[in-house]
């Protein structure tokens, strides 16, 4: 399948390393199918590290902030003026909305009838 000494486990586990959740799981299953741990317990240790490697929510997080290897970061001058020529449609009903916001020391509605 792959090299033994591969960290990665979306590699190990043959998938996408923008998968999601799904995917990753569906994988997974298939995997342990393949390689059952009363056969080949070897396997199935490292299958079921990489699937809880890529369920470990610090490396999603990592995976949503940096960019893949071989991918560059944008700079940031581009992204804001992408972000200026496309700037967030708010309506004025939306921004109204957000000066009626109860405050937090105010009495629920349930307990207010």
């Amino acid at each position: 399948m792959n090299s033994p000494t591969t960290t990665d486990p979306f590699i190990i586990l043959g998938v996408s390393p923008n998968a999601g959740e799904a995917e990753v799981r569906a994988r997974y299953l298939e995997l342990v199918k393949k390689y059952p741990p009363e056969h080949e317990p070897d396997k199935f240790r490292e299958i079921r590290a990489a699937f809880e490697a890529a369920k470990d929510p610090l490396l999603i997080a990592k995976r949503l902030v940096a960019p893949p290897p071989g991918d560059t970061a944008p700079e940031w001058s581009t992204v804001l003026d992408v972000q200026k020529r496309n700037p967030p449609r708010l309506t004025p009903a939306f921004i109204l909305s957000l000066g009626n916001r109860a405050s937090t020391d105010a009495v629920p509605l349930s307990m207010a009838d």
